[in-house]
């Protein structure tokens, strides 16, 4: 018998029982030829082949720094005329609104009056800010007529609009939700990925340190990116006491990372909420559109593109999942607490909305013009325009600049369906001081 076949014959009678099993891919090599299955040498005669080595996208997405889901031609903002902004009858609750225009009242009254923001070729103060918002808050809480909110915002106020390069200026238009998922409180057979806490070494970096990604960690007095997804799911913080749960499913670990915080059902029903707390510094690569790209999967909504990976077999899940670097750790919150965006405050559903803060600055009102997926009771989807009023509250490592937009969908199973269905182009606009 081959050395290959006996090592083989020795997994399987080991079966479910033995530590670490099934066996998940890494790309550690343990020598030449030889493939790492949670730390034991395994020869590559012995594992499936990997369908995506034949797609040409597959090693432009291996020597790229970032494969982002969009690549929208959108590049800028723009002076837009407010009286050319598009009519609208805010298709949700003024409550929602208010609150959300209420936040950004808030995030500008703790910024000190030096403190600027750029859109376009623009600066404005906070100063100028604060009384934006502020006036912003009293138009829409005054019962005024969606024709006459729209006439106080042409003439009290500037706008601007996403140009792209081809003319449209249509932003592509995603959701989020707080995500739900299955876990445990220790490691079991199944249960064997972490959902880890913040490393005591993860540093947030700042432009003086003259590196290009936004967390770190200093490694013989050099900042550096932390450990890759990969290295972490083969167990390159192990030991450190940083595990917050353990999941079945590094595809259920990267939904709620792609969410940004989550709710952790442990099998007696308990649960803990989690949220954002730093990152390893690698930039996103979407694997769901790499997958697209090379003609493994159609195009769908990121609900069943979760539930496709789960299902993959033989270590290919974890491969799959780790071909995207970027890891986001978690801080476990109060049970009761609403999902937090960037600016620190909570979200509103269907108000706030993540962006890229550097053509778009948090704080910010906008108009959104777009269409929206919207649950059906036999559980299926329809589509419906619509024009509403959100607020930057957030952003998120797949939003990259101006052209692209994640709306907050809240919290629960309509939530989940919509949110994950939600993609569409559509208009932005924003609303600035004179």
């Amino acid at each position: 018998m081959s050395p290959a076949l006996a090592l083989l014959t020795l997994l399987l009678a080991a079966g479910p029982a033995a530590a670490g099993w099934p066996p998940a891919l890494s790309l550690d090599a343990a020598s030449a030829g030889d493939t790492m299955l949670h730390g034991v040498p395994v020869p590559s005669a012995v594992l499936p082949a990997e369908p995506l080595d034949a797609c040409p996208k597959f090693r432009l997405f291996s020597e790229s720094a970032s494969y982002p889901d969009e690549a929208p031609a959108v590049k800028d903002v723009s002076p837009f005329p407010p009286a050319a902004l598009p009519s609208f009858a805010d298709d949700l609750d003024r409550a929602g609104l208010l609150e959300a225009l209420g936040t950004n009242l808030a995030y500008w009254k703790i910024k000190p009056d030096s403190y600027r923001i750029t859109v376009g070729k623009d600066s404005f103060s906070a100063p100028a800010m604060r009384a934006a918002s502020a006036r912003l808050l009293e138009i829409f809480s005054s019962g005024l007529t969606p024709a006459e909110e729209r006439a106080r915002l042409a003439a009290e106020f500037r706008a601007y609009r996403a140009v792209a390069d081809d003319g449209s200026g249509n932003v592509v238009f995603t959701g989020y939700y707080e995500a739900e998922i299955p876990a445990t409180r220790a490691p079991t057979a199944e249960s064997r990925y972490p959902l880890n806490l913040r490393p005591a070494d993860l540093v947030k970096t700042t432009p003086a340190m003259g590196v290009d990604f936004d967390y770190g960690r200093y490694v013989d007095g050099v900042m550096k990116r932390h450990l890759s997804s990969g290295e972490i799911y083969a167990g390159g913080l192990s030991g450190q006491g940083l595990e917050a749960a353990w999941s079945a499913h590094p595809a259920q670990i990267m939904l709620a990372q792609i969410q940004g915080s989550g709710v952790l059902r442990f099998p007696d029903g308990d649960l803990i909420k989690i949220g954002f707390d730093g990152a390893n510094g690698h930039a996103f690569k979407s694997v769901q559109r790499l997958l697209m790209d090379c003609g493994e999967i159609p195009s769908m909504n990121f609900q069943d593109f979760i539930a496709y990976l789960s299902r993959q077999e033989n270590g290919r899940e974890e491969r799959l999942v780790s071909l995207n670097p970027r890891y986001i750790f978690f801080r476990v919150k109060d049970r009761n607490a609403r999902p937090q965006g960037a600016i620190g405050t909570p979200l509103v559903p269907g108000r706030s909305i993540a962006v890229d803060p550097k053509p778009v600055p948090y704080g910010l009102a906008v108009v959104m013009k777009t269409r929206r997926p919207v649950a059906q009771p036999g559980g299926g989807i329809s589509f419906r325009d619509f024009t509403r009023m959100a607020a930057t509250h957030d952003t998120g490592s797949a939003i990259r600049g101006p052209g692209r937009v994640d709306i907050f969908w809240g919290a629960g199973p309509v939530a989940e369906l919509e949110a994950s269905s939600m993609k569409a182009s559509g208009e932005l606009y924003l609303i600035l001081p004179k």
